[in-house]
């Protein structure tokens, strides 16, 4: 497996379906799932981490700086 290294900053997420991704065992914010940046480039576009989005250092620092806390998030295939 890639190494998705997180080496910038992190949106980190929360699930708002009850039972889906909210709460239980699925819930996103306990299990610690992020947007975070990496600086391993060939991972982009791979599953290379244990749930997470990566991105490269550079887009995710300007995502985190347009995003204030509490921005939904829709993140789809």
């Amino acid at each position: 497996m890639p190494n998705a290294t997180i080496t910038t900053r992190i949106l980190w997420l929360a699930g708002l379906e009850a039972g889906y991704n909210q709460g239980g065992e699925v819930d996103s914010h306990d299990r610690y799932i992020y947007i975070h940046g990496t600086s391993d480039f060939q991972s982009l576009g791979k599953p290379a981490s244990h749930g997470c989005v990566h991105l490269a250092d550079d887009d995710l620092v300007f995502l985190f700086d347009q995003a204030p806390s509490g921005t939904l998030v829709w993140i789809q295939e």
